[in-house]
């Protein structure tokens, strides 16, 4: 039987879940402009300035997400509590999945944020592919089921990279979102891994059965706030593209409208960039 205080914890989740993401379409909508005040300066400005402005903007950055990630450990301490007490209502347990779902990816949005405005900057270590692959999978769980994707995975065991394994799961959980997000239900995410004995790197394939991309978008896909989604942010892919340069790899996105897409990552089995280096905080456009 439901307690009044139940019910009044699970109101409280669905308040805090949704102030928490209004302030950050707000900070979006703040970083975006900024973004653009910028650019149209950055021919008028010198190296300096320009590196003091963009500090400044890390600065608040980091500020607002610090304040946004506050109330997120509450949400889902008080959804995983409720969670177990509500085992036996299905409704409210799909409900509190949607919540955890959405913690998740108001997290990940926020690393988005903090890796656009700070220049990756890899620890490296070994890792095993797989596991992190099905560490990212486990993000987009419920989006999954939810849309009942079928994931069709090929990465042997064995295969290891030499990564930041924390900017590494950035990566693939934004590879992730975005195509399940170009998916209709009933869609197929392949996933596979190559390693060549004479070579020197991993290749790593990701498709999808997705809506597909224009070919007048797809020289643009990996630039700062470019987006066809209509609540899309733009970051996403241009994160992806700054942490596997800062590895010392490359990303490429082959696709056709209607088709689906295909992203070929390739990646160094060890560093060539050296302990620490940096990749691209603020890309151009290429």
């Amino acid at each position: 039987m439901q307690t009044p205080d139940t019910i009044e914890s699970l109101k409280e989740a669905f308040s805090i879940f949704n102030r928490t993401s209004e302030r950050l379409g707000d900070a979006y909508q703040r970083l975006e402009s900024r973004t653009s005040a910028l650019c149209s300066e950055i021919s008028e400005v010198e190296t300096q300035e320009r590196e003091e402005r963009l500090q400044s903007m890390g600065w608040l950055i980091t500020r607002v997400v610090h304040e946004i990630r506050n109330p997120l450990g509450s949400i889902e301490l008080i959804s995983s509590l409720l969670r177990r007490e509500l085992k036996n209502d299905i409704d409210k347990q799909n409900l509190l999945n949607h919540i955890i779902f959405g913690v998740k990816n108001i997290d990940n949005a926020l690393s988005n944020l903090l890796h656009f405005s700070h220049s990756p900057k890899p620890r490296f270590d070994a890792a095993g592919l797989h596991e992190v692959v099905t560490g990212c999978l486990e993000v987009v769980s419920h989006m999954i089921e939810k849309n009942h994707i079928e994931v069709i995975r090929d990465i042997p065991d064995d295969i290891q990279i030499y990564c930041d394994k924390s900017l590494m799961r950035q990566v693939f959980v934004n590879l992730f979102l975005n195509s399940l997000h170009a998916m209709p239900p009933g869609g197929a995410l392949t996933i596979k891994a190559f390693e060549k004995d004479d070579s020197e790197t991993i290749d790593v394939y990701l498709k999808d059965t997705g809506s597909g991309i224009r070919a007048d978008d797809i020289k643009k896909i990996f630039d700062p706030f470019f987006t066809t989604k209509e609540n899309g942010t733009g970051l996403g892919l241009t994160i992806v593209h700054n942490i596997i340069t800062a590895h010392g790899g490359n990303i490429k996105a082959y696709s056709k409208s209607g088709e689906g897409s295909l992203f070929v990552i390739n990646i160094p089995k060890k560093s060539f960039v050296g302990e620490g280096s940096r990749g691209q905080g603020f890309k151009g456009s290429r």
